[in-house]
């Protein structure tokens, strides 16, 4: 359906026009997006058991659009009951897509404490993915995907992706400037480097430290100067805008303090990585949600948003977590 009308109701971008490959908790399947906190539980699907083979986009948008009726009529798809993206707007009544997770995989070069992964770090590590290339290369053919949205990546390290030099360059060719690739940071790549000096991609690296013993406890492994090397090498590669991004997930109990946070602001500053995002753990937010909240770690959010405002930083970026726990 391409009738280029508008009609205003409730909905979001994902249900109109987005699109989550998923090989995740809840196995390999295409899906409306990735976010799963809303109270309706999100994870509402396409197509379940999909693992690379040729998508049959009539069915695809035909589904899209009885999501679409569902919400046109006042009424809510199940799993987005309450979700935080509802808006009403008037919405695009075509069958195209703009907004993309690639959430296929869940192998990764790095083991993080707080990881999803890390209940059965083995059997992620080892699970079967697909190449996602053929499927995107096939939505460019067929003219079904247009910039305007956003790109982004979950599942483990998207650098480690055979087929990521080739996707990320695809991207480019064709003019997209909104993508953002979550990385480890212990493989420097090229291909990210080239989206940063075009300003068409942002790199975020969760370091969560700014010493090799402290990152050595959160990441497992001892990578913490390559990090720190490859992310000098991003941030040279910055020539439009701010490009890459360092993020810090508060700890409680192993990187909880001021001195580990000052020596990473310092880091950043010097290195002229001008975009910072604080957050908090997310299984002890979870245990913690519904007890009187821990002023200490209130305070260090606090702290980080006073620090980046005397140090002049170009943005900070506080995460939902960090923002609940502040607000509640």
């Amino acid at each position: 359906m391409n009738s280029g009308k508008r009609e205003r109701y409730i909905s979001c971008k994902w249900l109109e026009s987005g699109v989550c490959f998923d090989n995740g908790v809840y196995g390999s399947n295409v899906k409306l997006c990735c976010y799963m906190s809303a109270p309706g539980g999100g994870n509402t699907m396409i197509f379940e058991d999909y693992h690379g083979s040729k998508i049959n986009w009539d069915e695809f948008f035909r589904i899209k659009r009885e999501y679409r009726e569902i919400q046109k009529k006042g009424e809510m798809v199940p799993g987005c009951v309450g979700c935080v993206f509802l808006e009403e707007q008037d919405w695009l009544q075509e069958d195209y897509i703009d907004n993309i997770i690639f959430d296929h995989f869940t192998k990764c070069n790095c083991c993080c404490t707080y990881c999803y992964t890390e209940e059965d770090k083995k059997r992620y590590n080892t699970l079967k993915t697909y190449n996602i290339y053929p499927i995107v290369k096939e939505m460019f053919d067929k003219k079904i995907i247009r910039r305007g949205g956003a790109i982004g990546f979950g599942g483990g390290e998207p650098t480690i992706l055979p087929e990521f030099d080739k996707l990320i360059s695809l991207f480019l060719k064709n003019g997209f400037d909104d993508m953002r690739v979550p990385s480890s940071g212990i493989k420097y790549s090229p291909v990210i480097a080239k989206g940063i000096s075009t300003g068409q991609l942002s790199v975020v690296v969760s370091i969560d430290s700014s010493s090799r013993e402290t990152y050595k406890k959160i990441k497992q492994i001892d990578a913490f100067n390559k990090v720190c090397a490859n992310l000098k090498k991003y941030a040279k590669a910055q020539k439009r805008s701010f490009n890459v991004i360092s993020k810090y997930i508060i700890i409680p109990g192993i990187n909880d303090n001021t001195e580990e946070i000052d020596n990473w602001l310092k880091f950043n500053k010097e290195n002229k990585i001008e975009i910072i995002v604080i957050d908090i753990e997310n299984s002890w937010l979870t245990k913690y949600r519904n007890e009187s909240p821990d002023e200490r770690i209130i305070d260090l959010i606090k702290y980080v948003k006073t620090k980046a405002w005397e140090m002049k930083f170009f943005r900070l970026e506080i995460c939902d977590r960090a923002k609940y726990l502040i607000e509640n």
